[in-house]
C-alpha cells in the first residue's frame, strides 16, 4: 500500500512539474514574440528598396501628382519644359504683417523642396526654379522683390546629401504613412534645421 502511494505520489508530482514546465514556455514563447515584433527593424534589403516610391517621367507629372503647387491658382508656373533647360516658378502665399526674414526663408524652402523632390522622383539631371512669393487675397499679385531664381543640379544635390545626411540615396527623404508618401525627417533637415545652409551650398559654385 505504501508502495502505491508512494507511486502515485511521485507520478503527481511529476505531472505537476510537466504542467508547469509547458505553462513556462507558453510565457516565454509569448515574451519572445513580443520582443521580436517590438524591435522589429526592416531588413536592410527592404530599407533600401524605394520601388515603391512615385517616380514620374516629367517634372509636370510630378506636380500634378503632389498637389503642393498649382496652375490654376497661380502658385506654379512652368517657364520651360524642355528638357535641357527646364524651368518652373512656385510660390507660396504670404499675409500682410509677416516678417521679412520669415518670407526669405520660405523662398529658400519652396526652392529646397522642389529640387531634392524632382531629383527624388524624376530623372531630371538639372533644374532652374524660381520661387516668389504671392499674395494670399490676390495669388496673381507676387512681390518681386523676394523673387529668387537658382539652377541646381543632381551632382550638387549629391553632395548636399552625403554631406548634411551621410547618404546618396534621395529616396530616404521620403516615407510611407499608411499609403501616402510623404517628407521624411531627414528632408526636414534640409528644408530646416539646414535650410539657410543647404540653400548657400546650392547656389555657390
Amino acid at each position: 500500500m505504501n508502495t502505491m502511494k508512494s507511486t502515485i505520489c511521485i507520478l503527481s508530482i511529476l505531472a505537476f512539474m510537466s504542467c508547469k514546465s509547458d505553462r513556462d514556455n507558453q510565457v516565454n514563447n509569448i515574451t519572445t514574440d513580443s520582443i521580436s515584433v517590438e524591435n522589429f527593424e526592416p531588413s536592410k534589403e527592404n530599407s533600401e528598396n524605394d520601388n515603391s516610391l512615385p517616380k514620374y517621367k516629367t517634372i509636370k507629372e510630378m506636380f500634378e501628382a503632389s498637389y503642393d503647387f498649382s496652375e490654376e491658382i497661380g502658385t506654379l508656373k512652368f517657364i520651360s519644359l524642355d528638357e535641357s533647360k527646364l524651368h518652373v516658378q512656385v510660390s507660396k502665399p504670404i499675409f500682410e504683417g509677416d516678417l521679412k526674414n520669415i518670407i526669405e526663408e520660405q523662398v529658400k524652402r519652396d526652392i529646397v523642396y522642389v529640387a531634392f523632390q524632382a531629383f527624388t522622383q524624376t530623372k531630371i539631371d538639372s533644374l532652374t526654379i524660381t520661387s516668389v512669393p504671392n499674395s494670399n487675397d490676390n495669388p496673381k499679385k507676387y512681390y518681386d522683390n523676394y523673387r529668387k531664381t537658382v539652377e541646381v543640379s543632381r551632382e550638387k544635390a549629391l553632395l548636399i546629401l552625403k554631406k548634411y545626411l551621410d547618404t546618396n540615396k534621395f529616396s530616404i527623404l521620403y516615407q510611407n504613412q499608411n499609403g501616402i508618401w510623404v517628407p521624411s525627417k531627414q528632408f526636414n533637415v534640409l528644408k530646416f534645421e539646414k535650410l539657410n545652409e543647404v540653400f548657400n551650398d546650392i547656389i555657390n559654385k
